[in-house]
């Protein structure tokens, strides 16, 4: 018998929950059966199967139907659905074999194998059949998949798509910002049931942009003290993430300062923080993304979404001078479990939350690290927290040593290093260490599923 596509439909005399029916698998992965009442029963694999067990002659799979209509075939569900356990009995494990390869193909999910294979997948994925994209895993997949959507031609469909991020990595600062704006307790099955529920918001994107080269945020921006952190623990993964702990100590003890410069368009209510400066005068040279698509009279590429129409004509444009011990530029509230470098971040509101030291004696640098698990780290004297619409950083060199940069950290990936041989190996970034790199936002431009 063969099934659309001119795959066979797999037969089998089996069990399903202990009861004798005649099964098939159709390759459009309809499963239906009879059983002894003469009842046809049937699942939608595809829409209806969340995943399956293989385990000697059985298969479990773990479905979420429509509460009314069951696994009846034609019934109607009225968009109510229950989760339901199926236990598939063939009669030897031979046939397990080829119907779990039949579901793996039905099943609409993918795992990631590579870095950036999550962003590779969304950018070549056939949307139209999907109704969002769930991540399982931590924020860096989130992100490849934002930019994989806003790197093809459809770019604007591709992100309207709805996103869902099921925790399941080191840093995890989406889902905790998500479920903490409803009061939710941060936990992977509150995550899921939010992404299940389907309320939706939509949430700001930010574009690094240096020339013609772009990188989409979704959560955070971070050089100095943070990035060091980040990026430079990797060697300790081992400790699990403990290893954030043990290595901010570290480099509490010995800590970096950095030559640089920022400059920024103040949020209503923060235009004392500060000096200004002359738009055409400015160090930094021109890197605002005018409504031309032009930066630094270059043309910038128009594949994919070429980033915010932004032209800030009239606004004024402040700075402050370093050095600086840590820049940490934020989208969203959290930045992982317990870390909470802005409290005032919204989802949707065409604004990023800046938070700045410059200088910060050690013994005070440590009572302020242990204040970050709720925001109040903000009420030292030493921290600059403001809200801007666009930012431009020109990261320096370290402080005492001009042979070291920094490294600039953008939603968990390095994006620019100063020091670019690691270990002897010469290193390829996104972008280049020293020249500005600006950050524009668009407003509510991507969707995400949300609590409520």
């Amino acid at each position: 018998m063969e099934g659309k596509a001119g795959a066979l439909t797999l037969t089998k005399r089996i069990r399903v929950n202990g009861v004798p029916a005649e099964a098939s698998l159709a390759a459009d992965g309809t499963l239906r059966w009879r059983a002894g009442d003469g009842g046809e029963r049937c699942l939608a694999v595809e829409s209806e199967v969340l995943g399956f067990e293989a385990e000697g002659q059985r298969i479990t799979l773990r479905a979420f139907v429509g509460a009314s209509r069951g696994a009846s075939c034609g019934g109607v569900s009225f968009g109510k659905r229950t989760r339901r356990d199926y236990v598939l009995e063939l009669p030897t494990e031979e046939p397990v074999l080829q119907w779990s390869q039949r579901l793996r193909d039905c099943i609409k999910s993918l795992e990631t194998k590579y870095q950036l294979h999550a962003q590779e997948i969304a950018r070549s994925l056939g949307l139209l059949k999907y109704d969002g994209i769930v991540c399982v895993s931590g924020d860096g997949v989130l992100v490849e998949v934002v930019n994989g959507l806003l790197q093809r031609e459809d770019w604007d469909t591709a992100i309207k798509v709805p996103l869902g991020i099921i925790p399941a990595g080191t840093g995890n600062g989406m889902a905790k910002s998500l479920l903490d704006s409803v009061g939710d307790l941060y936990s992977v099955s509150n995550a899921t049931f939010a992404v299940i529920r389907g309320h939706k918001r939509t949430l700001d994107v930010a574009t690094v942009l240096q020339g013609e080269k772009k990188f989409f945020s979704v959560l955070m921006l971070t050089w100095g003290l943070v990035a060091d952190i980040d990026i430079e623990s990797e060697k300790y993964r081992w400790m699990g993430s403990a290893r954030l702990d043990f290595y901010s100590l570290l480099r509490m003890m010995n800590l970096r300062r950095y030559h640089g410069h920022v400059q920024f368009v103040p949020a209503p209510g923060y235009e004392s923080y500060g000096e200004p400066i002359k738009q055409n005068g400015s160090d930094m040279g021109n890197t605002v993304l005018p409504e031309q698509g032009r930066v630094n009279n270059a043309e910038v590429k128009s594949c994919g979404y070429p980033g915010p129409v932004a032209s800030f004509d009239g606004l004024e444009w402040r700075s402050i001078d370093g050095p600086f011990i840590s820049v940490w530029i934020n989208n969203v509230p959290w930045a992982g479990e317990d870390i909470m470098p802005a409290p005032e971040a919204k989802f949707s509101d065409g604004c990023l939350d800046a938070a700045i030291l410059r200088d910060c004696p050690k013994s005070a640098l440590l009572g302020l690290m242990l204040k970050m698990s709720d925001g109040s780290y903000l009420k030292s004297p030493y921290v600059i927290y403001l809200k801007v619409k666009a930012f431009r950083l020109k990261p320096g060199q370290r402080v005492g040593n001009p042979t070291k940069g920094g490294i600039v950290d953008s939603d968990g990936e390095v994006i620019a290093m100063g020091d670019r041989v690691n270990g002897g190996i010469q290193q390829e970034y996104r972008m280049s260490y020293g020249p500005p790199l600006q950050l524009t936002v668009d407003q509510g431009l991507a969707t995400i599923f949300s609590p409520r």
